[in-house]
């Protein structure tokens, strides 16, 4: 386990580095601040141990002070550090507030956001089967052994998300045009909608072509149920089907409604301290503001800080700008559905550009091993990201070159560029706002040649998602015909979140304009 006082010691160590190869040739903190675009008070922080910063500022230091790239790898070797500090950290908090239903939660694969316990959920290719996958098959069998039988279901680890567990009621259901389930009195008493856990109710219809399962979030499930005789009915829509689409949402839900509902006080002390960064045009703020949060809270706090920077700044734009996004999995993407904050970004920012002749662009970069390592669920919450996008009349493109990969996320125009990165980046976030023109046109180059070379090139936002979908393997007739049903129903009846800060409005609306396509 690593110490966090081993943590703090090794942050000193590397300030105290800084302030020796300072002194050494004879430089202020005054100075060193004005060659590296910082200020004189984050040196001294720096120096104390008190503050990291972003690797960039210990890129342009190595360079100031000649220290032949000590600074950075010292840098690198504290963020290792800190890294398995905070897996250990977060591993012992999900025991601790789980037990024993950790243990349901399978490590991450290979690439680590894979959703290998959910195929439990799924048949071979996520659609209704007549040849169900042998993980589909094991839920069955397991729920074969009585009504009421009470199952676990591992919602898996991703990069970011910590793991959670679901849990799933499964009894027995007649398909006669309607899906209805028959809940034995004794259990249809148990009050489903006060479980702490999140908690599925599902019935297991059985016929000649496969066995298939529906299912309603517990609380839906309590304020439907219908008592019959000896025993209650409940009346699930067909829409609910366990398959790869709702799986999808399933993980990313119940991954992020858990970890910011046990960080929702921690979290808003958090936010209330970047609230000092925000007068600033530029800042790099290392995870010591939010040491105390599980790594999708941190997630939070970093998107909603640059949707704030970006907007503070936007306004000062006078061409329509390209926007360039660093999300390349689903388990990234899942944030622009699913975050309040984002969609009213994106209502936000439609709204500045309702009057220009011009569509914006969002540029993605996705290369062939972000698809090959990622499960179906995972490519669709991708689709659905980008499908949100363009119901706001955004016109997104995508790179498959991975060298692009390492573009900051950024709000680019002729004379500016607002920087704005959360994903992958060295701390919570960085953001800046820059006029330098070698930096404007290293972006401008990568944008153009974006434009020019994307793999979704076409005239439509129809042919750009179908494209796309072809592009991740995914089959675009069967999504249009699951979104058009989840979309007019909404997914709020099998995926409801309790956080405050969680909302389904914008994988809704992508569904529902995914349907709406020509």
């Amino acid at each position: 386990m690593i110490d966090p006082q081993q943590l703090q010691e090794t942050k000193q160590a590397l300030g105290k580095r800084l302030r020796d190869l300072r002194k050494a040739r004879g430089l202020r903190q005054k100075d060193v601040a004005e060659q590296v675009l910082s200020t004189r008070s984050t040196v001294a922080n720096v120096e104390a141990g008190r503050q990291v910063v972003d690797r960039i500022f210990w890129q342009q230091c190595d360079a100031l002070l000649q220290a032949g790239g000590q600074l950075t790898s010292g840098y690198d070797a504290y963020r290792r550090l800190e890294q398995q500090h905070h897996a250990e950290r977060d591993e012992a908090a999900r025991r601790a507030r789980w037990g024993a239903a950790a243990d349901t939660t399978p490590a991450r694969d290979d690439r680590g956001s894979g959703l290998v316990a959910l195929r439990q959920l799924l048949s071979s290719k996520g659609r209704p089967d007549p040849d169900p996958s042998l993980a589909t098959v094991s839920l069955l069998e397991q729920a074969a052994g009585g009504v009421g039988q009470g199952l676990t279901l591992a919602a898996p680890r991703g990069q970011y998300f910590p793991g959670a567990a679901i849990d799933v009621e499964v009894y027995p259901a007649v398909d006669d045009g309607r899906i209805l389930a028959t809940i034995p009195r004794a259990d249809a008493g148990r009050q489903w909608q006060r479980s702490l856990q999140r908690r599925l109710v599902a019935g297991r219809v059985s016929s000649p072509t496969g066995d298939g399962l529906f299912a309603l979030d517990s609380r839906q499930a309590s304020r439907r149920l219908v008592d019959i005789g000896d025993d209650a009915r409940l009346l699930i829509p067909r829409v609910y089907r366990l398959d790869a689409i709702t799986a999808a949402v399933l993980w990313a839900v119940a991954n992020l409604d858990q970890a910011l509902l046990l960080d929702d006080a921690p979290l808003e002390a958090s936010r209330a301290a970047a609230a000092r960064y925000s007068h600033l045009t530029r800042s790099a703020v290392s995870g010591d503001i939010a040491q105390d949060l599980d790594t999708v809270s941190r997630m939070w706090l970093g998107s909603a800080f640059c949707a704030d920077h970006i907007s503070r700044h936007s306004a000062e734009l006078t061409e329509v700008p390209t926007y360039w996004t660093r999300e390349q999995h689903g388990e990234e993407a899942s944030t622009w559905l699913l975050f309040g904050h984002k969609l009213r970004y994106l209502e936000e920012t439609a709204g500045r550009l309702a009057n220009s002749a011009q569509h914006a662009t969002r540029m993605f970069c996705v290369p062939p091993a972000a698809v090959s390592t990622s499960a179906e669920p995972e490519r669709i919450l991708l689709l659905l990201a980008v499908a949100l996008m363009e119901s706001f009349g955004i016109n997104v493109a995508v790179t498959d070159e991975p060298e692009y990969s390492v573009l900051p996320g950024l709000v680019l125009t002729q004379r500016r560029a607002i920087v704005a990165s959360w994903i992958r980046a060295d701390g919570v976030w960085h953001v800046d706002v820059t006029d330098q023109r070698s930096t404007l046109a290293e972006y401008r180059d990568a944008v153009g040649h974006v434009r020019a070379h994307s793999v979704i090139d076409a005239d439509t936002a129809c042919r750009r998602l179908q494209a796309f979908a072809d592009y991740l393997d995914l089959d675009w007739a069967w999504l249009r015909t699951r979104c058009a049903e989840l979309g007019e129903h909404g997914l709020a009846g099998i995926a409801e979140p309790r956080s405050r800060l969680l909302s389904l409005d914008g994988v809704d609306r992508a569904c529902r304009f995914v349907a709406s396509l020509p």
